[in-house]
């Protein structure tokens, strides 16, 4: 099966590099990448629609760069991984960038390369990929990005503090909860307490789950 999967995308990258010298395969206008939207929606396994919009993600202007990401994000396509790293630390357009990082958390990607992409959006100079960064970075719950998510928690903007906060709540690191009884009393915004503490309620009670299961495995044996 594995060899199956290598030798298809060695197959597709292929078709790839052949398709993106011409001209009439890349999708030019937003409209475009819609029509292809609808294609993929009837059909994930249309090959030539895929390649069109991964032509558009790599060559098309800021908008259908930006709707094509969002297309391959869509559909979870993992040929597309590799433009996810790449669009998502070294397109120009912010917008790109963002949703190029959500690509990368709905393909569930876990190894270093992804994670090193997620921890550089955290640390990127526009909010909304800081923020989806941060998200991404939650349902990872990698420890290499443990610190980057606990220095977000002293953004001057309340949203992506926030952010920080969520992307906490599963993981298991004594610094966390430190850090959010800390900053749960010195946190000057309503929202943002109003966030941690309901992240400490639910640290507190999965805590109180999983103590309960050990209990109840004990004494079953």
């Amino acid at each position: 099966m594995k060899k199956n999967i290598i030798v298809f995308i060695f197959a597709v990258s292929s078709m790839l590099i052949i398709s993106c010298s011409a001209k009439d395969v890349t999708l030019r206008r937003i409209e475009d990448v819609h029509k292809a939207e609808q294609k993929l929606t009837k059909n994930p396994d249309d090959e030539e629609t895929v390649l069109e919009v991964l032509n558009a993600a790599q060559n098309g202007g800021r908008e259908v760069r930006a709707e094509a990401i969002w297309v391959l994000g869509k559909i979870e396509a993992d040929i597309a991984y590799s433009d996810f790293l790449r669009a998502s630390v070294e397109d120009p357009d912010f917008n790109v960038r963002c949703l190029a990082v959500l690509g990368l958390g709905r393909l569930d990607a876990n190894n270093p390369e992804a994670i090193d992409r997620i921890k550089r959006a955290i640390s990127d100079t526009d909010l909304q990929v800081q923020i989806e960064g941060l998200k991404v970075a939650g349902r990872m719950n990698a420890k290499e990005l443990l610190n980057s998510i606990l220095d977000s928690l002293s953004s001057k903007n309340k949203w992506v503090r926030m952010a920080a906060v969520e992307a906490l709540k599963d993981y298991d690191d004594a610094r966390v909860d430190r850090s959010l009884n800390l900053l749960v009393s010195t946190d000057k915004d309503y929202a943002v307490r109003s966030t941690i503490n309901q992240v400490i309620e639910y640290r507190k009670n999965k805590k109180s789950e999983v103590k309960e299961e050990i209990k109840e495995t004990a004494s079953a044996k």
